[in-house]
């Protein structure tokens, strides 16, 4: 149950993308400097945020974008609640004004703004391990 919700959520943000996505397997995405996790060597677009946290034992699945916005795809080994208190720390730390996360069970969103850029983690289980999902969009008025 809990992983077709996760399904249906990522489904549903690549569809509010709607035509001319691009998409990169991690294999095929741009090497990024090291991000305020210290970890070098991952794989991310260029164009991702440096000031966004990637959690450390965290894997590339996919990365999705169109224009000015962006959905990555990460798999970790750590709990919900250890990926939550991550985001919430690390985020404030980059300066990042970060809202009260909304809990529902096995899934956690986290959402931040900084100037002009909104930051939406959604952090779920999924079979042994946990998705996070990172959305990055521009303040829409």
């Amino acid at each position: 149950m809990e992983r077709s919700v996760a399904i249906a959520l990522i489904v549903l943000v690549a569809f509010s993308f709607g035509c001319g996505k691009s998409e990169r397997a991690p294999e095929k995405a741009a090497k990024a400097s090291a991000g305020p996790s210290g970890d070098k060597s991952f794989g991310l677009p260029d164009e991702f945020p440096k000031d966004v946290p990637i959690l450390k034992n965290a894997t590339l699945k996919a990365t999705i974008s169109q224009g000015d916005r962006m959905v990555v795809q990460l798999h970790t080994t750590s709990s919900i609640r250890e990926a939550e208190n991550f985001y919430l720390t690390t985020l404030k730390k980059e300066g990042w004004t970060v809202a009260e996360p909304s809990n529902s069970g096995d899934m956690t969103i986290v959402s931040a703004k900084k100037g002009n850029t909104l930051c939406s983690v959604t952090i779920a289980r999924e079979g042994k391990g946990t998705l996070i999902r990172l959305l990055i969009s521009p303040v829409r008025s």
